[in-house]
């Protein structure tokens, strides 16, 4: 029951970014830790997002600014920066890349998307 009240805590916690309210924009491990945006800068995430996001992201992906957008049964995931702009509109089960960042969409419900970012290979 603890964890169950530490999920349903986590997923209905409201986080803001950059002026924008997300909803959702945590996830819970089974050890029930919480992971926010803030967790993501790095490019190495998992993130569940029930409202477009966007949030800092560190330059050595190329670019510093990172947007998650449900569209329908897809996701658009695009990065921007001084300059540059790149994107990657991928439906469930998806992979695909944003400048330096591999995007996996894990999942996509008429509420939620869930996505794994990481740092491409060099």
């Amino acid at each position: 029951m603890h964890r169950m009240a530490t999920t349903c805590l986590a997923l209905a916690a409201a986080v803001v970014v950059s002026g924008t309210p997300v909803a959702a924009a945590s996830t819970a491990t089974a050890a029930g830790k919480t992971h926010d945006v803030s967790e993501c800068f790095d490019g190495r995430c998992k993130i569940t997002v029930t409202k477009p996001v966007s949030f800092p992201v560190s330059s050595s992906l190329g670019f510093t600014t990172l947007s998650i957008t449900r569209v329908g049964f897809a996701v658009k995931v695009q990065g921007t920066g001084s300059g540059v702009s790149s994107s990657t509109t991928l439906s469930a089960g998806g992979n695909g890349s944003v400048g330096a960042l591999t995007v996996r969409v894990l999942s996509i419900t008429q509420n939620s998307a869930t996505i794994r970012l990481a740092p491409s290979p060099r």
